[in-house]
């Protein structure tokens, strides 16, 4: 469990801003969830360290921003996943 503690706002840090390049990779995931139809499945295979975890993490919150809901699954390495509204 996290340790947790309060302090004043004024001793906390200022929040990071996101870089273009999360921006962007954002961006990439909103286009693959928009790019399904409904009796279309979508398939992404991890590259460069990536895990089908942080994939289908990525596609389930990239839904949610765009106010639809997926459903993942994964597959012998591969993430699936569908439009499920």
């Amino acid at each position: 469990m996290a340790k947790f503690s309060k302090m004043p706002r004024e001793k906390a840090p200022n929040p990071v801003r996101q870089t273009g390049r999360l921006k962007a990779r954002m961006r990439e995931y909103e286009d693959h969830v928009a790019s399904i139809k409904k009796g279309e499945a979508g398939r992404l295979d991890p590259e460069g360290g990536e895990t089908v975890r942080g994939i289908a993490l990525r596609i389930s919150r990239a839904a949610k921003r765009m106010g639809v809901s997926v459903r993942t699954w994964v597959v012998e390495g591969s993430v699936y996943f569908e439009l499920s509204r």
